[in-house]
């Protein structure tokens, strides 16, 4: 979606949505959009009625939070996201146009109201080009939402904003649009954390380093968890444009924070992890070390433009499915095929799922050599093997040609050196080898 010009959000704030969710007309509308597996229905029904602690047995709604929530509120706001979108985004027009953007242009001309709709869960917003198109919706949307759906909407929290003048905000981002810095004419969109975000991010790592300034014998695993709430924070926001500003002024306060509670405990000097200079070796901040551990750099985080998503791709629709077969053809679709159809036996569900997945993800290539795998040549192994703890998650399988799997587990070094001479590997390819040799307790290691 392109909002050049959409100044104009509207924010429709639904009264308890997850409150007054009707049980029997969500399983209806289940039906009603094409999923019919009486099985997966009867599943939904039962957790709808589960009896919930200090409540008991609900005859409608569902806990805001709750692992189907989302999926509920896909259900029940199905039809209103197909609504808004008729009005301009989907609207069929009679004449066919080779071009979307052709189609647009001519669309303009009409009298329909240019909109679009960004929805997560029950929270959405609907862009608009000017304020009375904005109002319009904003009225017709109230009674949609009240006379199709029975939802009441929020008169307080509902509200429309001129994003030239003020920031509007969604999923713990604020977002605006400015004039361009240039002399050209035309806005440009930023984004930042929301101030709500701002303050419990806050709130949450002065806890952490409480936390660890009281821990005994596990000040390192309270380490770990608060450097992957950084890590976390960072992965989710670094798509916002003023992350960095925000983020080193959230920083200076915590280092004061750090700095009077753990000066005791801690120092500058300590060993720094590989893992730390892939992350945050390009930054020159002061480390802070507790037990040998740092705690990583909050201000270590730079804009990074987020990837755009084609709302045509999806697995619903058979256009959806040919975009992604689209890209994704690259893979060798009679081994792809195969693998579907030839689960392994005896082994779980879970393992023979990820094998498709990793076949997808390694790009149908063996993942030491890098050459593409052959039906009846590759073999999926366990990298921690199952008789020292391993499991079938994604992250401890590998796909990897016979010849490979093979030097994975030899012993004698005839069998070694032959194979080692058939693979060709690298000096790289054989470090990683020795990896996954290592985890299945194999000696001696490859040179």
């Amino acid at each position: 979606m392109n909002i050049n010009g959409l100044h104009y959000v509207v924010d429709i704030d639904i009264k308890g949505f997850f409150d007054n969710i009707n049980h029997g007309k969500l399983l209806k509308q289940l039906w009603s959009i094409g999923i019919r597996d009486k099985r997966l229905i009867s599943i939904i029904s039962k957790m709808l009625k589960a009896n919930i602690i200090g409540e008991g047995r609900m005859n409608k709604g569902t806990p805001q939070g709750g692992i189907i929530s989302p999926l509920l509120s896909n259900i029940v706001l199905n039809e209103f996201d197909w609504w808004i979108s008729s009005q301009w985004e989907t609207f069929k027009s009679k004449k066919v146009y080779s071009a979307k953007n052709k189609q647009d242009r001519e669309l303009k001309k009409s009298n329909l109201k240019e909109m679009f709709i960004v929805r997560y869960a029950d929270d959405f917003k609907i862009f608009c080009r000017d304020y009375k198109t904005a109002n319009k919706i904003f009225i017709a949307a109230k009674n949609w939402l009240k006379e199709r759906l029975g939802l009441e909407v929020s008169t307080k929290k509902s509200k429309i904003t001129n994003l030239r003048k003020h920031y509007t905000e969604f999923l713990g981002f604020k977002l605006k649009v400015i004039p361009k810095a240039s002399s050209r004419r035309g806005y440009v969109s930023i984004s930042d954390v929301s101030d709500k975000a701002v303050k419990k991010m806050n709130s949450s790592l002065r806890k952490s380093v409480k936390t660890i300034q009281y821990s005994k014998d596990y000040k390192s695993i309270e380490i770990d968890r608060m450097n992957s709430k950084i890590r976390g924070y960072h992965n989710y926001y670094k798509v916002a444009t003023k992350v960095n500003l925000t983020f080193s002024r959230m920083s200076f306060a915590l280092s004061k924070v750090i700095h009077n509670r753990l000066k005791s405990q801690s120092t500058n000097i300590g060993p720094v992890s590989k893992s730390y200079n892939k992350l945050y070796g390009q930054y020159n901040f002061k480390k802070v070390y507790i037990e040998g551990k740092p705690i990583f750099p909050l201000a270590g985080v730079k804009f990074e433009i987020p990837k755009n998503y084609m709302g045509i791709i999806n697995n619903y629709t058979a256009e959806g499915r040919k975009a992604i077969h689209k890209s994704i053809k690259v893979l060798d679709s009679n081994v792809l095929v195969h693998l579907i159809e030839n689960p392994v036996k005896d082994r779980t569900i879970e393992f023979n799922d990820n094998r498709i997945a990793l076949f997808v993800a390694q790009k149908g290539n063996c993942g030491i050599s890098g050459l593409p795998l052959e039906v009846g040549r590759m073999h999926t192994h366990h990298k921690t093997p199952k008789e020292y703890g391993g499991t079938d998650a994604y992250s401890n399988l590998i796909i990897v040609s016979n010849f490979v799997h093979i030097l994975i587990h030899a012993t004698k070094e005839e069998t070694i050196r032959r194979y080692l001479k058939l693979s060709n590997l690298t000096q790289k390819q054989i470090d990683k080898l020795n990896r996954l040799r290592k985890l299945s307790k194999r000696e001696p290691r490859l040179y």
